[in-house]
């Protein structure tokens, strides 16, 4: 059977898939650093720049609803999602590079209207607009469960492995570049550049594949309206249940992104156990996306390997919590490996979710909403990461955060709540969503069958 009829993918088109990610790795290497580079380097308070970040997501989140009806309404020869991924490649990569030219004497309030504004280019608009048809690319290449499985494994070990490197990477860089904001900016340059050869592989290395039923029958399939789409998405429980999960999942991955810098500078005492616990936490992480996810989705299904993955992780989390409150390295050691291995289990099915819902969504209505439902689950992606960033500065400046001095004992509890305690609290709750609300595993046959009958009636 060739690739449309039966779904597989060439290994070039998983790897391209993948690599086409790699604005989402910038985006998470941003969210690690970039409140330390705000308040460290430049000397904005730490308020202002949470502050900044959440008002920024709810731009970033309506950006998200108008990229996805954007997407459904693209009608080329190259697909709706793929010609996206060639046209910002060149602007995505130097948005990412514009974030870190901030005037280094400017006011104050120059200096943050200048962090806003190049800020949201990259993320509200660049990354906004390719993330949205990277997503959506996923159920016009297949519609076989197992496929997407492994697409979002390819996804997940470029996306992680490459944030987690990237992580490790990125102060010891600026350290042998100088240290100073030169270095910074340098680095980033080269991030960027990254990213556009990136975008520019994603799109010359996959096709779309997927037809909807409507447009089988050889008629022009009209395009779902914003409202219209909105209003499919509310009435499809996978839907609904794809965004909270995701929301849930990416508040507690970028809580610890988000804070992992000053956790390691002031709970831990030193810095570079960032670099080395990465380096630590990659092997394992990489493991289970690329070894234990697919044994276990196969032997457990999607629903009981996210409960794997959740408990795992939650062990993990608070062993990261007693490791810090008793400044045992070892033991944040082991924290970080089973939270590592872990990984694999709980976010690749996670990732699959909304492709599943999309299905799920033409069986109830006959309509396609890859656009529409990639932009609300990117929205609740976009809002948990913006959530994050300003849970960070808050309670920094609510517990008496001192930039580059010796912390007091409540913003020691609050930066260990950030990195351990509440991502805890989320895994409990991911397994309670799972529980009441995820039954797709036993109705994945009966939605893709009678997909299937429909399209070859009206042939």
């Amino acid at each position: 059977m060739n690739t449309k009829e039966s779904g597989k993918l060439k290994l070039s088109e998983r790897l391209a898939y993948a690599i086409g990610g790699l604005p989402e790795v910038a985006n998470s290497i941003i969210a690690a650093f970039l409140t330390m580079f705000y308040t460290d380097n430049i000397g904005l308070a730490a308020g202002m720049v949470g502050t900044m970040f959440f008002i920024s997501k709810l731009f970033d989140g309506i950006s998200d609803l108008v990229a996805g009806t954007i997407v459904d309404h693209t009608r080329t020869k190259w697909g709706k999602a793929r010609p996206w991924l060639l046209w910002l490649s060149v602007p995505t990569g130097l948005s990412l590079a514009l974030i870190f030219f901030i005037p280094q004497n400017g006011s104050s309030t120059m200096q943050l209207i200048y962090a806003f504004v190049t800020y949201n280019l990259y993320t509200t608009i660049m990354y906004t607009m390719t993330g949205i048809a990277k997503n959506a690319l996923m159920p016009l290449m297949t519609q076989n469960m197992q496929e997407r499985g492994i697409l979002s494994t390819f996804a997940m070990f470029v996306g992680l492995g490459g944030t987690i490197l990237g992580c490790s990477f990125t102060f010891p860089l600026i350290f042998s570049l100088g240290g100073d904001i030169k270095a910074w900016r340098t680095l980033f340059m080269i991030y960027g550049a990254l990213v556009t050869i990136g975008l520019l592989i994603g799109f010359f290395f996959t096709k779309e594949y997927v037809q909807s039923v409507e447009s089988v029958t050889n008629e022009k399939a009209e395009a779902v309206s914003f409202l219209e789409g909105t209003k499919m998405f509310v009435k499809n429980k996978y839907l609904v249940l794809a965004l909270v999960m995701t929301v849930v999942v990416n508040l507690m991955v970028q809580l610890g992104t988000c804070s992992q810098t000053y956790f390691y500078t002031y709970s831990m005492g030193d810095p570079m156990l960032m670099t080395s616990l990465s380096l630590v936490g990659v092997v394992p992480t990489l493991i289970s996306i690329a070894v234990l996810t697919g044994p276990c989705l196969m032997k457990f299904g999607k629903k009981k390997s996210m409960y794997i993955g959740a408990a795992g992780q939650m062990i993990g989390s608070i062993i990261k919590a007693l490791a810090a409150l008793s400044l045992n390295v070892p033991v944040l050691i082991v924290g970080t490996v089973i939270g590592g291995l872990a990984t694999g289990p709980l976010s690749v099915p996670v990732a699959t979710l909304a492709s599943d819902g999309i299905d799920y969504g033409e069986f109830l209505f006959n309509k396609r909403i890859e656009g529409v439902g990639s932009a609300i689950t990117s929205f609740s992606q976009k809002l948990s990461s913006g959530l994050a960033a300003a849970m960070v500065g808050w309670v920094l400046a609510l517990t008496g955060y001192v930039a580059n001095g010796v912390q007091n004992q409540a913003t020691n509890i609050g930066i260990i709540s950030l990195f351990a305690i509440i991502p805890a609290v989320l895994e409990i709750i991911i397994i309670i969503l799972l529980k009441v609300f995820y039954h797709y595993d036993q109705e994945a046959d009966k939605v893709l069958v009678e997909l299937e009958r429909r399209k070859e009636q009206v042939k």
